[in-house]
């Protein structure tokens, strides 16, 4: 690919101070693509290169190597469809580094590339200053010992083998994981670091980064799925100091610790873990949360923990909202019920519609920042056929990591299964087709009762069987559940089964 050198080779305008529009420098160490620089730190180092340039690097004819100091903002970008490598490299100092903004540098902005340590000790994709505007995105971070550090924003990226993934700061939509079976991975977080949208998977643990004053550390829409902690460590450990964990919108999916608490903090008294709007299961730990030497608190608010296995569970001051079959609750506005996943065998633990967990949640214990759900979907969306059991303002938050999406134009209610026979695959799963078989399943449903009892946490009768509080059309109620399965419910179906959809 070629520069604009109509533009960057006018030497005579750049010394006369004309100015220029900012320009692309291609660095490349194939001589067949005619690059401006072949290695990075000839076009980071050029005077050509001014504040504002891009430096596109190529895939070349093989990696690069690193341990680039940026003193002026600068952005790095690859060649389209291409995932240039980058390997460590350190001209001054230790550790060993990709790139790294000068002392009191103002930062730079990274995407699409490859930092590969190499297994190597003391490694750095990218080192950043705690102030400046550094952020990656769309880039690899592979058998690093220290990841990145100190950057502003990390999204789209992922983390493999990296023993500390991110500093301080913030990542979006980024996966960290652990490929390697022997490979011990520690995810690690430094001061005040956000997840937002973060996909954790493999044998890893996520830790405070121990001696630091961390504050909290604040997971927002995450999914934590198919983990296998090492033997005797904790899936998430607290520090020293200061360090809480907030999680809020999160999926914890087979997560298992053995000889380890799944949360465990250590010594500060005061230390807090808190479980807002998450889903919990199929997890497997001799504890919740374990807080060593500490009098600290874990509050569970609009949050379900269901199909665990917890020998012991820490509780306190408050478990609110929420929906808790694996231990005994205590706190206010709780229930324990089936919440109706919509498919957990194939692993989809959102809602299925007449879930009692809908419009079930506790709407101002929702932090302001936090906007989707596990599945990026909007946090807050009503579904105008159950009623707001939770607590408003409208729209009621759902309780768990997902937020029932009403189906809009086009959904049609008689639609309810791809089989009719219990066990088979598409049992009770919609297909967008309206045959014999969903009138049968609703049939079953309706003559069994399904979810419907007067128990407690069963104050209502999931959809279907219960569809509306009368059969005749325009009336009030008509389309609404109420909570009881009657007559009207069953010709109310037949209604929309007759007209098809």
């Amino acid at each position: 690919m070629q520069s604009n050198r109509a533009i960057m080779l006018c030497a005579a305008a750049l010394l006369c101070g004309a100015a220029r529009a900012q320009t692309t420098w291609l660095v490349s160490n194939d001589t067949f693509e005619n690059p401006d620089f072949f290695n990075i730190a000839q076009a980071v180092d050029s005077p050509m290169v001014l504040p504002g340039d891009t430096i596109m690097l190529s895939e070349g004819i093989g990696p690069y190597i690193g341990g680039v100091q940026v003193n002026r903002f600068l952005r790095f970008t690859a060649e389209p469809n291409e995932s240039p490598v980058v390997l460590p490299g350190a001209p001054v100092g230790v550790p060993t580094y990709g790139l790294r903004v000068a002392p009191n540098g103002p930062g730079f902005d990274v995407r699409g590339w490859t930092f590969d340590g190499q297994g190597v000790d003391a490694t750095i994709g990218i080192l950043g200053e705690t102030f400046a505007t550094t952020t990656a995105s769309d880039c690899t971070f592979a058998r690093l010992n220290n990841g990145v550090t100190r950057l502003s924003v990390v999204s789209f990226s992922r983390f493999i083998d990296c023993r500390f993934s991110a500093g301080s700061g913030r990542t979006e939509d980024c996966e960290f994981i652990v490929a390697n079976p022997v490979f011990s991975g520690t995810h690690t977080f430094g001061a005040g670091v956000t997840v937002v949208r973060g996909r954790f998977t493999g044998r890893a643990q996520i830790k405070s980064l121990m001696g630091e004053n961390s504050g909290v550390h604040s997971f927002i829409s995450c999914r934590f799925e198919n983990i296998d902690v090492p033997a005797g460590l904790s899936a998430f450990q607290g520090g020293v100091l200061n360090s809480d964990f907030s999680f809020d919108s999160c999926l914890f999916l087979n997560v298992n610790t053995t000889g380890a608490p799944l949360i465990h903090h250590d010594d500060i008294a005061g230390i807090a873990t808190t479980l807002r709007n998450c889903t919990i299961v199929g997890c497997s730990a001799p504890a919740l949360v374990e807080m060593r030497n500490s009098p600290g608190s874990l509050t569970l608010e609009n949050s379900i923990i269901r199909g665990n296995n917890f020998a012991t569970v820490f509780i306190g001051p408050v478990a609110a909202q929420s929906d808790i079959t694996d231990f005994p609750l205590a706190g206010t506005n709780n229930i324990q019920t089936d919440p109706l996943f919509a498919d957990p065998a194939n692993g989809d633990y959102s809602l299925k519609r007449g879930s009692p967990a809908i419009d079930a949640g506790n709407t101002p214990l929702v932090p302001p920042g936090v906007t989707t759900d596990a599945a990026g979907n909007p946090r807050f969306a009503d579904d105008p056929i159950m009623p707001d059991t939770g607590i408003g303002p409208a729209p009621v938050v759902d309780i768990g990591a997902f937020e029932f999406q009403a189906p809009g134009l086009g959904f049609c209610q008689a639609d309810l299964t791809t089989g009719a026979i219990p066990g088979t695959p598409g049992y009770g799963i919609p297909n967008g087709i309206v045959n014999n078989d969903d009138f049968f399943y609703y049939l079953n449903l309706f003559t069994s009762e399904l979810g419907c009892g007067v128990g407690p946490g069963l104050t209502r009768c999931p959809s279907p069987p219960d569809l509306t509080t009368t059969a005749i059309p325009g009336t009030p109620g008509f389309g609404i559940l109420d909570g009881f399965i009657s007559n009207d419910d069953f010709f109310y179906y037949l209604t929309l089964f007759a007209q098809g959809c």
